[in-house]
């Protein structure tokens, strides 16, 4: 489930909701508005920053509920957070910094995204990762940390163990 909440985090880094993308900015950007498409994407080669959060939900059932923080919500057998058996309830809260371009698209092509996680409930802990394009000076090529083919992992921490891209720094 870890492994899901780090994938999951970090597709919604990479999505555009419709509606922040008629506004001509990606979720949680700030500053003056973005050259854009007529769809509202961010033309090629322009950098956007942003920061936004995000609460993912679920329990042992299987049921969740993800409230992407730009107006999207995704649940599965539920309609409510209050809905989820709350004796095997876990809550992430997400907070999601990044910065690159979207190329005329729904999808980051270059730069960082950072996800910071803090999960309480049934499945306890905080989570770190940082991922990184090839574009990125950061970028190592490193096969076994590659995600999305030109994308790899840079930072991926896990509370009690470390970061697990440099085992080296291992705590546990």
């Amino acid at each position: 489930m870890k492994r899901l909440l780090l994938c999951a985090a970090a597709m919604l880094a990479l999505a555009l909701p419709g509606s922040a993308a008629a506004a001509t900015a990606v979720p949680g950007h700030t500053g003056d508005r973005v050259d854009a498409d007529q769809n509202g994407y961010p033309d090629a080669g322009v950098v956007v920053v942003g920061h936004y959060t995000s609460v993912y939900a679920y329990d042992a059932g299987g049921d969740y509920y993800w409230d992407l923080g730009d107006g999207r919500v995704y649940t599965k057998g539920v309609s409510s957070i209050e809905e989820l058996d709350q004796a095997t309830l876990t809550t992430c809260e997400y907070v999601i910094n990044y910065r690159g371009s979207f190329g005329n698209d729904a999808y980051q092509d270059t730069g960082s995204i950072m996800n910071n996680i803090r999960c309480h409930g049934s499945e306890r802990g905080v989570y770190h990762y940082t991922i990184v394009h090839e574009s990125d000076p950061r970028y190592r090529g490193n096969a076994e940390w590659a995600e999305w083919g030109t994308w790899e992992y840079h930072v991926l921490t896990e509370s009690g163990i470390g970061n697990l891209v440099r085992p080296l720094n291992h705590v546990g």
